[in-house]
């Protein structure tokens, strides 16, 4: 069972990158190298906890994604496309993090 303080951890900075690129700022590179950074740590952590744990960031991106994102995005002035935006952000994050091969 994953650590869910490495778990909590990750979200949180995805989420933020989220929120951050929803602003106009360019989180592509921050993104890559906290992709990267998170499955070297996931590795470690299965390695000298149990497994999973990448998995589990993914997963819990993937539910963080479907929830109301009111308090995301609510200085945004169209609400609704900016919670579609975050949604799809997340979604790309855990498709990345679950596919090894995802082009960083």
């Amino acid at each position: 069972m994953a650590e869910e303080q490495f778990v909590q951890m990750y979200v949180r900075d995805f989420t933020t990158l989220a929120a951050r690129a929803e602003s106009g700022v360019d989180v592509e590179p921050q993104l890559r190298k906290r992709i990267l950074e998170t499955r070297s740590h996931a590795a470690l952590m299965d390695q000298r906890k149990s497994a999973g744990h990448l998995a589990a960031v993914s997963e819990r991106l993937r539910v963080e994604s479907r929830k109301d994102p009111a308090h995301a995005v609510r200085t945004c002035p169209d609400p609704v496309a900016a919670g579609i935006r975050r949604q799809a952000f997340l979604a790309r994050v855990a498709d990345m993090l679950e596919n090894e091969t995802a082009r960083i």
